[in-house]
């Protein structure tokens, strides 16, 4: 059975494993917490039909658990009742359509429980929402063993080009679907045999919150970055949970870009136990940002080779570290010239980076317009193009190791410094394409 501390789920030792033993599956290994049947009566309701009506799924008296065979699409409104057990065959999974929905909200004496007939990482692939219903819900639930190496048909790609499927225990949204929702509260993603929540850009997570990822093949989660600001600090991203800890495969939440016009909007990226890992499998993607993106003190972000992070002309970034809690812009890999770096092409007076590190940026120019008549321009930080123009005061801050200058301000651009230190920049601390005025 399930216990609860401190409001995150945490299942017993295999507990899992355990009620899958009552179904053929793998019982619990030795000196290990058997827990307990949730339904040892035996009665197993088969599902291998679409939903399409207003159905319910519960125990009852019997205690009955459900069997789901293949990918069962509902197009009506699902409710599963607390202590509602659901067990999946081989690449089995839950489609919830436009027109339907999935409400799962188990209590803390009484989860819902999603896992495999086998307990192996990926035997099934998960649940998949493409519908906008507020009705949609993960409230108490454990969801185990899913993240099939068979992603859900047909439009779940993402990345440039579309060329790369979302395989997760959980998928919110699709590269085609006007938008997605789903609240996901108290919830245990474990064991997934690839990512364990993968949600697309247009997708909500409204109520995100107090949930735990552990022990999945990949990362925790991918999020685009016009939704990242969804996800809560409370969390359990690492899957350090104090009485089971099990780390994910990548233990960074991969956040990847979106179109301009879905991050026209403002939000905030709270820290989290893990740090962000910005364009994560996506080399050479630039993410852009058009509105107003803040960053909590704490904030760690890690880039992809040669990706970088440009906010455009109607967006701002506002940084504010403390000297205890700076925020940390980084590569995944920790060299020289790694990333591209932070591009700057607004002018709005709140751009600013405070008690931040940005450090192994200057890979390469951002594409199109940063060529001056001395050549392209690599730099950690960038204020301005050739073209167009940007504005960043920088306080109390570290730009080191870049494979260009720290700072490069273009001539129609504006940046201020104080208390702020450069070390091993290849091409020097803070260059300018038109000589500042002299004070």
């Amino acid at each position: 059975m399930t216990r609860y501390l401190t409001g995150l789920p945490h299942l017993l030792p295999f507990a899992v494993a355990s009620v899958l033993a009552a179904c053929g599956g793998d019982p619990a290994g030795p000196g290990e917490d058997p827990g307990e049947d949730p339904s040892p009566s035996g009665c197993v309701r088969t599902i291998s039909n679409d939903v399409t009506s207003t159905t319910a799924w519960a125990p009852g008296e019997e205690r009955c658990s459900y069997a789901v065979t293949g990918v069962v699409e509902v197009s009506g409104a699902l409710t599963l009742a607390p202590g509602t057990v659901v067990r999946f065959g081989p690449d089995a999974g839950l489609l919830v359509t436009a027109t339907g929905s999935l409400h799962a909200v188990g209590t803390e004496a009484a989860p819902i429980t999603f896992t495999g007939t086998t307990p192996t990482p990926g035997f099934w692939k998960g649940l998949a929402f493409k519908s906008n219903t507020p009705e949609n819900a993960l409230e108490h639930v454990v969801i185990s063993y899913a993240g099939s190496e068979q992603s859900f048909c047909c439009d779940f790609f993402y990345g440039p080009g579309g060329r790369l499927e979302a395989r997760a225990a959980v998928v919110v949204g699709s590269n085609l679907g006007a938008g997605s929702q789903v609240r996901i509260a108290h919830t245990t993603v474990e064991k997934s045999g690839t990512l364990g929540l993968f949600v697309f850009n247009k997708a909500r997570l409204p109520g995100f919150s107090r949930n735990l990822f552990r022990g999945n093949v990949g990362a925790p989660v991918v999020v685009s970055v016009s939704t990242a600001g969804a996800l809560d600090g409370e969390s359990l991203y690492s899957g350090n949970s104090p009485t089971q800890p099990e780390a994910n495969g990548d233990n960074a939440v991969h956040l990847v870009a979106a179109p301009e016009a879905d991050t026209a909007t403002a939000q905030t990226l709270r820290k989290l136990d893990v740090p962000y890992g910005v364009s994560t499998g996506l080399p050479d993607t630039t993410v852009e940002y058009a509105g107003a993106l803040t960053l909590e003190p704490g904030v760690r972000l890690q880039f992809e080779a040669e990706s970088g992070l440009r906010i455009t002309e109607t967006g701002s970034l506002v940084a504010r570290g403390t000297a205890e809690a700076p925020i940390v812009f980084t590569g995944r890999t920790e060299t020289p010239g790694y990333w591209k770096g932070i591009s700057i092409l607004s002018l709005n007076p709140d751009n600013v980076l405070a008690h931040a590190r940005v450090t192994h940026g200057g890979s390469d120019p951002f594409c199109c317009d940063y060529f001056t008549r001395t050549g392209d321009i690599r730099a950690s930080i960038s204020v301005g193009s050739a073209l167009g123009r940007g504005q960043l005061q920088l306080t109390s801050s570290l730009v080191s190791q870049g494979a260009g200058w720290g700072v490069f301000v273009f001539k129609n651009a504006t940046f201020t410094q104080s208390a702020s230190t450069y070390d091993g920049n290849a091409a020097g601390t803070v260059g300018y394409e038109a000589s500042p005025l002299a004070p």
